[in-house]
């Protein structure tokens, strides 16, 4: 399956009622750029809507994250209140902890093509629900959070799905310049024979961003039947496998465009369930992703929303990037 990160993450933060209609216009309105079907337009309306309506009456408030591209529509509900101590009752229709009719999350369930939901008591709680474009190809299942410097409207970084290969680039800085770096890089990415060596293809970005600021890479490709993946990464890209044991995987000194040093391809193991994260250098290096039971069994997306929300530094563009092969 063939994706390409279209643009940054749109991120919304919701405080108030007068925020989910603002929130569901900007999504309806950019969704529409896309798709013209007026079916699916008016779920993803009802989702915004609820999802928006629970950060306000359960969570205090948080952010709506929306992203889209030819895979389809991608919709994160991200908060930091309560949490739910029992979700399989709050999913239920006619339950409601605060006096509402109690048809918010089990109607987003109905709805959408895919949910998913994480919740701790006390920690907070991501929903994910998307909309499909078209039919599910093999291949990677995969989520992304892509979140620009504060201030800008561009992200200075990038990323792209290419059959079981992942990539993200860091232009370096931030803004319109960096935007460019790691536009290039995607571009030069997804046109990429896969056959190529993982370090053919590191040299092949470095000619590419010669023309530009330059920045971090990391591109890894998952082989299921071999039972390992491969990882080669130029600069502060992070790279980490969760499994029974986490293991985080290494990149080399340099910058993609400027000046590297020698490729190296790294092989590690990959077992049924692992999950791969990439991520760039506006999250944290550590993530303490023991503080989440079951996390690998949730959808890339709703990871990804996790450790965005959890271990992003705010000061810096922020991207992480999460597969696996279900």
């Amino acid at each position: 399956m063939e994706v390409d990160s279209q643009a940054c993450s749109l991120v919304l933060t919701v405080g108030d009622l007068a925020h989910v209609d603002a929130a569901r216009r900007a999504i309806v309105r950019q969704a529409g750029q896309l798709s013209t079907d007026e079916a699916l337009l008016g779920k993803l309306t009802i989702v915004v809507q609820e999802l928006g309506r629970n950060l306000v009456l359960h969570g205090g408030d948080g952010q709506l994250i929306y992203r889209q591209g030819p895979d389809g529509f991608h919709l994160l509900a991200v908060d930091n209140g309560p949490g739910m101590a029992n979700v399989s009752q709050c999913l239920a229709d006619h339950y409601s902890s605060i006096g509402t009719m109690g048809v918010g999350l089990g109607s987003v369930r109905r709805l959408a093509d895919h949910f998913d939901i994480f919740s701790q008591p006390g920690q907070g709680t991501v929903v994910y629900a998307s909309f499909r474009l078209g039919p599910v190809e093999p291949g990677l299942s995969h989520g992304a959070v892509c979140i620009p410097y504060p201030g800008e409207t561009v992200a200075g970084d990038g990323w792209a799905v290419l059959g079981n290969r992942v990539m993200v680039c860091d232009g370096l800085g931030h803004g319109h310049a960096a935007n460019a770096a790691s536009a290039r890089a995607r571009e030069v990415f997804m046109a990429h024979d896969p056959k190529v060596p993982l370090e053919q293809l590191m040299e092949q970005l470095h000619r590419a961003l010669m023309s530009t600021r330059g920045g971090a890479v990391g591109i890894a490709e998952v082989k299921p039947q071999a039972r390992q993946v491969l990882y080669c990464g130029m600069g502060n890209i992070a790279g980490l496998l969760l499994a029974e044991k986490n293991r985080s995987m290494v990149s080399s000194n340099g910058t993609v465009g400027y000046r590297i040093g020698r490729t190296t391809t790294f092989s590690y193991p990959w077992d049924p369930g692992t999950v791969l994260i990439l991520s760039s250098d506006g999250i944290k290096t550590r993530l303490d992703t023991d503080r989440y039971p079951g996390l690998h069994m949730r959808h890339p997306e709703t990871i990804a929303g996790l450790l965005s929300r959890d271990f992003s530094r705010q000061n810096d563009d922020a991207t992480v990037v999460v597969a696996r092969i279900d």
